[in-house]
């Protein structure tokens, strides 16, 4: 959700680096050279890398930027705004609103898991209603979210073990699990191999993300075309995935999502893209094999 001051002072920032040719490089891998596929407002499009074919908008935001923005100015409702402490008390015992109820997500882990540990990861885990989630249904869950308020409601209110830098995670985890998050980052590919870094052998890294499948857009243009801009300055596709996880096994897939999907994935241990063009939220699973 983005106020009127932030997007005018986004387009205004987007027009200058477009007239000073400046945030047309890849953010994830540097490379220079990219095709349009897409564009919005004039100033703004969304670009194809053709080093490691990231879909990106155009001028890119400046890291230092980006991480102010995600300290005090983002807002996305119930994602971001923390709840009051009687509103929480009826969430924690009659369950959290069905946009926030994170059961399917459960279900995806667990159907995804080719090993017998419950540690998990949350990478982004804002106030923490994922986190709590996980950790009720049996996981041991730890986590980081980069909104310092955030985290610390998501400690003090949830008692979620959330990091407040990535230097003091240490590595052992059975799965790496981040939803909506990889379409925010300055760099898509840094957290990526923070997760693999910190995976056990056969753990599962597990992302779910706005779907910016080709299969998708032709199903939906209208949908397509709003997943991407000011908020969303990346767009994952099967494309990047598949160039990102060639060397692994992988499944990449679109809601919605059946635990007899991914456990037949699980059991094939194959590189296996399937109907990406059902729904707007794309699923990709990799292992750490």
């Amino acid at each position: 959700m983005e106020s009127f001051a932030s997007k005018l002072a986004y387009l205004l920032t987007s027009a200058r680096r477009s007239v000073t040719g400046r945030g047309s490089a890849c953010p994830n891998c540097g490379a220079p050279a990219a095709s349009v596929v897409d564009r919005k407002y004039l100033v703004t499009r969304l670009a194809r890398c053709s080093g490691c074919r990231l879909l990106y908008r155009a001028p890119t935001t400046a890291r230092e930027d980006s991480e102010a923005f995600y300290q005090s100015d983002y807002a996305e409702g119930f994602t971001t705004d923390t709840p009051g402490d009687e509103t929480l008390r009826c969430y924690m015992e009659a369950g959290f609103p069905a946009e926030k109820d994170y059961g399917r997500y459960i279900e995806v882990v667990d159907a995804a898991q080719s090993t017998r540990g419950r540690r998990l990861f949350d990478y982004g885990c804002s106030w923490g209603y994922g986190s709590y989630q996980f950790r009720r249904h049996g996981f041991d869950v730890e986590a980081f979210e980069i909104s310092r308020p955030r985290a610390a409601y998501a400690r003090e209110k949830l008692g979620v073990a959330v990091h407040e830098s990535l230097a003091s995670v240490r590595a052992g985890f059975d799965v790496f699990f981040c939803s909506h998050v990889l379409e925010h980052l300055p760099a898509v590919q840094e957290a990526i191999d923070f997760a693999f870094k910190i995976l056990v052998p056969d753990g599962v890294f597990v992302a779910v993300t706005p779907n910016g499948a080709s299969a998708f857009r032709q199903r939906e243009p209208a949908a397509w075309h709003r997943a991407w801009g000011f908020v969303h300055p990346n767009f994952l596709d099967p494309d990047f995935y598949a160039l990102t996880f060639r060397e692994r096994p992988y499944l990449i897939t679109s809601d919605p999502y059946t635990p007899e999907e991914i456990a037949a994935w699980r059991a094939s241990g194959q590189q296996v893209i399937g109907d990406t063009g059902r729904g707007s939220e794309l699923l990709v699973l990799a292992q750490n094999a």
